[in-house]
């Protein structure tokens, strides 16, 4: 049987605050999951009190796994990727995480994961106290959790752009930009496609989101102007899903699964071209 074509890779999304990077995430990972893909999906968000364990899992913060930056060491542990870039290490183990990934069977512990069929959820950690500081040893964990086998990686990032800045997408294979229908998400896709061409990251695609019209559609198109080339896919304003997010329901069936099939499909295709 030949290999699947997104078998390993890390896909990043990321993009501004609300237009739907989570619930994109979760839908892929059920996608891929329906294509028999083994899918690791790694809440990087340290913002989101709840965020992919709901959309995923049906459960609120009282349904969390421990977080991953305790597996490193805490907080105090792991250090700024800008104030440090040096690689990510496990506890007692000074070889660099990316040079020796992480067996998840036998390294990690259970308390550390939630799972649901071919889906594995982690959260790097969230933001739990006033004072805590800095947020760059959790996007760290982001970078460079890297693991054994052949699972596809998604990554739910956090609102805006500062990851690139932190040089966040150095170890990611695809960087997908989530774009609703504002003024605000044209302007960071604009931003983040200079940095992936400043850093010679290729493989950069858009999705638009909560498209409720062709005219909508068209008028997000216009704006973006020669980044037109970059949207691989569009998903409609669904109801379903925002009836799922009132409910604090697990995403289940909905019209958009077909629109991120589609988008699955095209990536697959780009990464083997």
């Amino acid at each position: 049987m030949p290999k699947k074509l997104l078998c390993g890779k890390r896909i990043l999304i990321c993009g501004k605050g609300g237009s739907g990077k989570s619930t994109l995430v979760s839908l892929m990972a059920s996608i891929l999951q329906r294509k028999s893909y083994n899918v690791i999906v790694l809440d990087g968000d340290a913002s989101n009190p709840e965020g992919l364990v709901r959309l995923l899992f049906g459960t609120g913060v009282e349904g969390e796994p421990t977080p991953l930056i305790e597996f490193f060491g805490g907080i105090d542990a792991v250090t700024c990727p800008v104030d440090d870039p040096s690689p990510l290490t496990r506890i007692n183990d000074p070889n660099p995480v990316p040079q020796k990934r992480i067996n998840v069977v036998e390294e990690i512990q259970p308390e550390y994961y939630l799972q649901k069929g071919s889906i594995t959820l982690f959260q790097t950690g969230k933001i739990e106290a006033y004072g805590q500081g800095c947020d760059g040893p959790l996007e760290k964990v982001v970078r460079d959790f890297m693991v054994e086998g052949d699972a596809v990686n998604l990554i739910d990032m956090k609102a805006g752009i500062e990851h690139f800045g932190r040089r966040i997408p150095d170890r990611m294979d695809i960087i997908l930009g989530v774009l609703d229908y504002t003024l605000e998400s044209v302007s960071i896709a604009k931003r983040m496609d200079k940095f992936c061409r400043e850093a010679n990251i290729k493989n950069f695609y858009l999705i638009l989101n909560k498209i409720g019209s062709e005219e909508v559609e068209s008028m997000l198109m216009d704006k973006l102007a020669d980044l037109q080339e970059k949207v691989i896919g569009l998903i409609p304003y669904d109801q379903e899903l925002i009836k799922a997010g009132l409910s604090g329901n697990a995403i289940g069936e909905c019209k958009s699964l077909e629109e991120v099939e589609a988008i699955m499909g095209r990536l697959e295709q780009v990464v083997s071209s």
